[in-house]
């Protein structure tokens, strides 16, 4: 006697192996010619991403310096020179001189500011 579940059971499984079958046998596509990823273009965005840490912590370093300013809320990120600063302050003055003292470090090519003020820390 056969058991219409054994029937269905098969089918799903056999479904299942036709689908994986296929998934597994998708290559990945070449790069069109000419359009190959090089080595050097690796090795430059590595590059680029050093420089853009180094950048971020000379940036945090003289905020860290600037007097009056309370810089332990703030985050600075960078991308290609590109310096984004969020956080926060306790006063307007101190959300315009760490822009200020941003935008003074040498390859800062521009300057986002989304401190905002907030109350002082506990």
């Amino acid at each position: 006697m056969i058991y219409p579940h054994q029937n269905l059971h098969a089918l799903v499984a056999a479904t299942l192996l036709a689908f994986a079958g296929n998934a597994m046998a998708q290559a990945t596509p070449a790069p069109a010619e000419g359009a190959s990823v090089s080595a050097s273009a690796v090795v430059s965005t590595k590059a680029s991403k050093a420089a853009d840490r180094k950048l971020a912590h000379r940036v945090a370093t003289v905020l860290e310096r600037t007097r009056g300013l309370n810089a332990a809320r703030i985050l600075v990120k960078v991308r290609d020179g590109h310096v984004t600063l969020n956080g926060s302050v306790t006063d307007n003055e101190q959300v315009s001189m760490a822009a200020d003292a941003a935008k003074q470090v040498d390859g800062v090519k521009t300057v986002e500011n989304f401190i905002r003020v907030s109350g002082p820390s506990l």
